[in-house]
């Protein structure tokens, strides 16, 4: 008898020492996922969704998964925390193959959650993870295609000034009569007439795209950059049918217009705690972004405005690039910018904004394939010697 007493704690002792590396295990593993999302836990509700969104029902029946999930809400405060989660894994009630599958797809589940606290403010939402490069690499090109072709027109004899230098015979111009060169209606974005439209353009899109990068992260920025420069060019072809077109101010304006995007769809999550006497919340609350960013536009376009119809001898600035950047960065940025804490009419504004960028392309291209005021065509080589 006394042998057989060894031998029983001697097997319960490696099933403990068992079951606490499978905790100590379940904690490594979790604990940096749980911790985002603070002392509260993840909602109960979130979490469920976002499991049976990530496929788990397909081998764990709905039923059981919420029977395993209301087990592991000890407290019945709706929300799970980590002790009760490593609970639920390391007991009984779970079966090895439900362990296995949970546990290979909880980490894209709580990735999709976004933790109460960023919900809740948007400057919460603010990092480096990952950093902000699209900004950066587009600004780095523009400046080393702006020296290039500035020491090829020097050697043709042709100098760059800090208003004039913009290559006419480049392949990269938006120009009327080579309008079925497709590539143009983007690659203006590289061309600048002169070093100040070049200095100024980039001051411009780093102040505004490097914390646009920071929330909504390099790949949003990149897609409304790109489709304010394409919304730029397109206006520009429909209003001013005999100008050429360089510069990147369609994807800056888009940029502001992404700005008011985000204002709009973040409005009480940029407003948090803003009136408790902090000078940063106020400054970069809802009213004063939105302020800013309307007083930017306006009053850069009115000067555009004034400059292309009052003052004599001044550069031609494609006042209409600026206006559908713009309405790009606002129409797009509305259903494609990270929305902190999505309500039911924000998805119907996105749906119709979206409707609208793409009805506004398609007129556009439509009114370039029909409209016969263009310049003739030029149908000769794009890159003459």
């Amino acid at each position: 008898m006394p042998v057989e007493g060894r031998r029983d704690r001697r097997v319960g002792s490696r099933e403990d020492i068992a079951m606490e590396e499978r905790r100590n295990d379940l904690i490594r593993r979790y604990r940096p996922m749980f911790e985002k999302h603070g002392r509260q836990g993840i909602p109960l509700r979130d979490l469920r969704e976002e499991l049976e969104e990530e496929g788990l029902t397909e081998s764990i029946a709905p039923e059981r998964l919420d029977e395993l999930l209301r087990r592991a809400d000890a407290d019945g405060d709706k929300r799970i925390r980590l002790g009760e989660f490593v609970r639920m894994m390391s007991g009984d009630n779970v079966k090895e193959h439900e362990r296995k599958k949970i546990g290979g797809l909880l980490g894209a589940a709580i990735a999709n959650i976004v933790p109460q606290s960023m919900r809740e403010d948007f400057m919460a939402n603010y990092n480096c993870k990952p950093p902000p490069i699209f900004m950066i690499f587009i600004s780095i090109v523009e400046i080393v295609i702006f020296i290039v072709y500035a020491e090829e027109q020097k050697s043709r004899g042709v100098a760059t000034t800090a208003t004039s230098g913009v290559p006419l015979y480049s392949p990269l111009l938006y120009k009327p009569d080579r309008r079925y060169e497709a590539w143009r209606f983007v690659t203006y974005m590289f061309l600048h007439q002169g070093y100040i439209h070049l200095i100024s353009n980039l001051v411009f899109q780093l102040l505004l795209g490097l914390p646009l990068e920071l929330v909504h992260k390099f790949w949003r920025v990149f897609l409304i950059y790109v489709l304010g420069v394409i919304a730029g060019s397109l206006a520009h072809s429909v209003t001013d049918h005999s100008v050429s077109l360089c510069g990147a101010s369609g994807g800056c304006y888009a940029l502001i217009g992404a700005h008011i995007a985000s204002v709009i769809t973040n409005w009480k999550e940029m407003n948090y705690k803003c009136c408790d006497g902090s000078l940063i919340r106020f400054l970069l609350s809802a009213p004063v972004r939105l302020s800013v960013f309307l007083v930017l536009a306006i009053g850069d376009t009115s000067v555009a405005v004034y400059r292309r119809f009052f003052e004599e001898g001044a550069t031609k600035i494609g006042i209409s690039a600026h206006i559908g950047g713009m309405m790009a960065g606002l129409l797009v940025g509305i259903p494609l910018l990270k929305n902190v804490n999505v309500l039911t009419w924000e998805k119907r504004l996105g749906w119709v904004s979206l409707v609208v960028y793409l009805l506004f392309t398609a007129f556009c291209m439509f009114f370039n394939g029909l409209y016969t005021g263009y310049p003739e065509t030029d149908w000769s080589d794009c890159c003459p010697a």
